[in-house]
């Protein structure tokens, strides 16, 4: 079975189990994909933006992709360059950490062919034009999809003491898009209420 692995590191000749704290799995491997178009939002520039906020449901035929602030998916991957690696084999397929077409492997994976991409953005977006990827803008949601987001920016400050930490990437990056909420959060919490 063919499977892809979206990053910005290039030169890789097989792909390395690795661990990280924002994994849905608490141990190393490596992520896999049957889904290119789901690879392609796995390539990060962690330098120039080091947190990553955004909700997708991620579904066999397409990608919803539902902005969690105005302009969150031009910001995160437009002007931004990688790599799309194709490997062959017979991988764990994993559903229970929300990624429908995810595998796993523990062991490394060697590579059998890669794909530059220039501008992940553009790439996303021939996507919409196949009705494989469905863009969500933050101005056109909903107000209850406005109080999910709420919600999740005041659970996330509490669970990682933001207010404590304000210049951890994340509370930068809040303090940057959402100024009323942070606001909100630092006066319930002066008061007891966070």
């Amino acid at each position: 079975m063919v499977f892809y692995h979206g990053t910005s590191r290039g030169g890789l000749t097989e792909l390395k189990p690795f661990y990280s704290e924002g994994s849905n799995l608490k141990e190393a491997c490596v992520y896999l994909s049957t889904s290119r178009r789901v690879a392609l939002f796995y390539i990060w520039d962690y330098a120039r933006d080091p947190v990553r906020r955004m909700m997708m449901d991620i579904q066999p035929d397409k990608v919803v992709f539902q902005e969690m602030f105005p302009g969150a998916l031009e910001r995160f991957y437009k002007g931004v360059s990688g790599y799309i690696y194709r490997c062959e084999g017979d991988y764990e397929m994993r559903e229970d950490h929300g990624v429908k077409t995810c595998a796993i492997s523990r062991e490394p994976v060697p590579v059998a062919g890669v794909e530059v991409v220039e501008d992940v953005y553009r790439e996303i977006l021939k996507y919409q034009e196949k009705g494989e990827f469905v863009y969500e803008r933050y101005e056109e949601l909903p107000q209850y999809r406005y109080d999910i987001i709420r919600g999740i920016v005041m659970r996330m400050i509490v669970r990682d003491k933001l207010l404590e930490n304000q210049e951890h990437p994340t509370a930068l990056l809040y303090q940057e898009v959402y100024p009323r909420y942070w606001k909100e959060a630092k006066v319930l919490a002066e008061h007891g209420l966070l």
